[in-house]
């Protein structure tokens, strides 16, 4: 059940980012420890810009398991239900086990962005800057595209170009 009231006030009070950061430190399985990944990207904000928590993402998705993530995700959110710490039911409270983190394209970034992940115990990480080998070649042109100049700076002369570091644990 939503409480409006409350959705309204969380809306007002933290943006996007702090509320898939809030969904992130909630999350612990296998070797992933939401509070430990928040706490890097909290004392390190000048090397992302911005991320998402979420199931993977697959291109090309010819099996659909993209969709069934998403079909994952919502049946998660729809069945659960709060339940106390010494209750032996606990629902996922968010089923998510890719971090997405948006970062500017310079080496010393994205390296250091990529050691993170072995530090998380990550058991995938992969850095996508829209010239993947798997990607069709319009596909690649499109993602190339949404990538350059894509990190806003004071003038257009500043606009830096982007790419995104996956981690994925199993």
């Amino acid at each position: 059940m939503l409480d409006l009231i409350r959705i309204q006030t969380l809306a007002q009070t933290y943006s996007p980012q702090e509320m898939f950061a809030a969904l992130v430190w909630q999350r612990r399985f296998n070797n992933f420890y939401g509070d430990r990944v928040i706490t890097d990207l909290f004392q390190n904000p000048h090397l992302w810009c911005s991320f998402l928590f979420t199931k993977p993402i697959f291109a090309p998705d010819e099996n659909g398991l993209s969709f069934g993530g998403v079909i994952d995700t919502l049946l998660a959110m729809a069945n659960y239900r709060p339940m106390p710490e010494d209750s032996i039911i606990h629902f996922v409270n968010y089923p998510a086990d890719t971090l997405h983190i948006l970062t500017e394209n310079q080496d010393t970034k994205v390296s250091q962005l990529v050691n993170f992940g072995k530090k998380w115990r990550a058991d995938s990480v992969d850095v996508t800057d829209g010239t993947d080998e798997n990607y069709s070649f319009r596909l690649k042109r499109q993602l190339r595209y949404r990538f350059e100049g894509a990190l806003w700076g004071e003038d257009k002369q500043r606009d830096r170009d982007a790419v995104v570091i996956s981690y994925w644990w199993d």
